[in-house]
Parts: C-alpha cells; sequence; structure tokens
C-alpha cells in the first residue's frame, strides 16, 4: 500500500508508561477487598482438623463480617468465583492465514455478549478462541456465523474489480458500523426494573471473564491495522443499512436479497 493511501485504527500502546511513586490510602473498594480476603483465610482455617483452631477461626471470621458488614459483598465474590467456574474456551475458527476484519468482527461481537475472543498459534495456523458462558458463547457463534457472509457480499456487491485490501478495508469499515449500531443498543437508557437487574447480570458475567483474563492470558504489544481508506469509508456508509437481528433474537437464516 502506497504511504498515505491509509488509515491507521489503532492508537500507540501505553504499557511502556511510568508512574510515580505516592502514598495513598486504600480506596473503599480495596479496603473492602482485603477484609474479604482476610475472611476467606480465617474461613478456610475454620475447616482444620484442630477443633480448637477451626473454632477459633470460624468465631473471627463471623466478627469481621458482622462488624463490617460484609454479608452482601462476600454472596457477591462467592457468585462471581462461580462464574469464574462456569467459563469455558472454544474454537470459533482456524486459518493458516487469518484475516483481520474476521478478528475485529469476533472480538466486537464477544465485548457485546460478555466474552473474550484471542488468537493463539497452534501447529502453524490460528485460531480464534472464544471465552465466555455457553449462552453468550452461543450468541457470539450465531451473529458471526450469520454476518461473516453477509458482509463478504457486501464488499463483493459494493466493490467488483477491487483488490484485496480495498476488501478487507470495506470489511472493517462495515464492522465498524455494526457494532456502533449494536452498541447503541445494549447502551440504551434503562427504564424498567427488570431491565437493571438484566444489566446487573451482563456486568458481572463481563467481569467474571476479566478475571479469566488476567489469570490466564498475558496481553502482547498491539499492532497498528492500517487499511485502505476508502475502502473503509465505503464499508461503513453501507453497512447503515444492513438489517441486523433484533436484540435478544436468534440471527435469521436468509440470504440478503
Amino acid at each position: 500500500m502506497k504511504a498515505g493511501a491509509g488509515t491507521s485504527l489503532a492508537h500507540a500502546p501505553t504499557g511502556g508508561l511510568s508512574r510515580p511513586r505516592r502514598r495513598c490510602r486504600l480506596t473503599a473498594a480495596a479496603q473492602v477487598d482485603a477484609l474479604l480476603d482476610k475472611v476467606e483465610k480465617l474461613l478456610a482455617l475454620s475447616t482444620s482438623s484442630n477443633v480448637h483452631e477451626a473454632a477459633q477461626a470460624a468465631a473471627r471470621a463471623q466478627a469481621l463480617i458482622e462488624a463490617h458488614r460484609l454479608e452482601a459483598a462476600l454472596a457477591d465474590r462467592r457468585a462471581a468465583g462461580a462464574q469464574v467456574a462456569a467459563l469455558e474456551v472454544e474454537v470459533l475458527e482456524v486459518a493458516r492465514r487469518p484475516r483481520a476484519w474476521r478478528g475485529v468482527l469476533a472480538a466486537g461481537l464477544a465485548r457485546l455478549h460478555c466474552c473474550l475472543c484471542f488468537s493463539a498459534e497452534v501447529d502453524r495456523e490460528v485460531e480464534l478462541r472464544l471465552v465466555g458462558l455457553a449462552a453468550d458463547r452461543a450468541a457470539v457463534r450465531a451473529l458471526f456465523g450469520w454476518l461473516a457472509p453477509r458482509l463478504e457480499w457486501l464488499s463483493a456487491t459494493h466493490g467488483p474489480g477491487r483488490d484485496r485490501d480495498w476488501h478487507d478495508a470495506f470489511r472493517i469499515g462495515a464492522v465498524d458500523t455494526i457494532l456502533t449500531r449494536m452498541g447503541a443498543v445494549e447502551d440504551a437508557p434503562v427504564l424498567d426494573e427488570g431491565a437493571l437487574v438484566l444489566r446487573a447480570e451482563q456486568d458481572r458475567r463481563a467481569a467474571a471473564v476479566d478475571a479469566w483474563a488476567a489469570a490466564h492470558l498475558r496481553a502482547g504489544r498491539g499492532r497498528g491495522l492500517r487499511v485502505d481508506r476508502g475502502g473503509h469509508a465505503a464499508g461503513r456508509a453501507a453497512a447503515t443499512a444492513l438489517t441486523l437481528p433484533a436484540a435478544g433474537a436468534p440471527a435469521p437464516r436468509r440470504r440478503p436479497r
């Protein structure tokens, strides 16, 4: 690609920045976490075979829970731990030469459905892997399988005779618009109690995925993704008219006309 013909879709990494050390008091959340850590250690000791030690640990744990009103926080932590344990990893797609637009689509859909998508190289092939609860992974898999061929069809009808770089850029632009449209539905104001409960549950599932990632993945340095500017703009515009599945509905099976 000629210099100046593309546009960058990534920001410069900030992981190398250093910050001055400073003494500070623990935040309220950090204080609660520290207390919960202490309670959990005491509760673990309460199962000791030493009867005296077990009884003493149980009494101290109960005293901390009551003194700091930790019942709800302790229940939330246990629920979060159960959700992390319920997370599973599945392979969404395998390719020898992965297309960037497919990874962008998978990662965006994963974010919208309380999942995480990451790549791993296995035997000279690249696997797109999906982490999340079974129902969330199923939603991502269904939408990915429904949208990917439609994006290929959309770029074929808008760019006959164009090269591969243009089509890849077109599809990435279309993905940007689609994810923006879907995200606008997800971020709509919550007006009823049922929706508030649902959104709180989604936040817990997303937090569980973040905890899994922190424990199992080591983030590498991101690479800037440069695309054809004209193709990207054309894709963004074309995707505004693409019919998307309704929120919460299964992906329709018919092909676009």
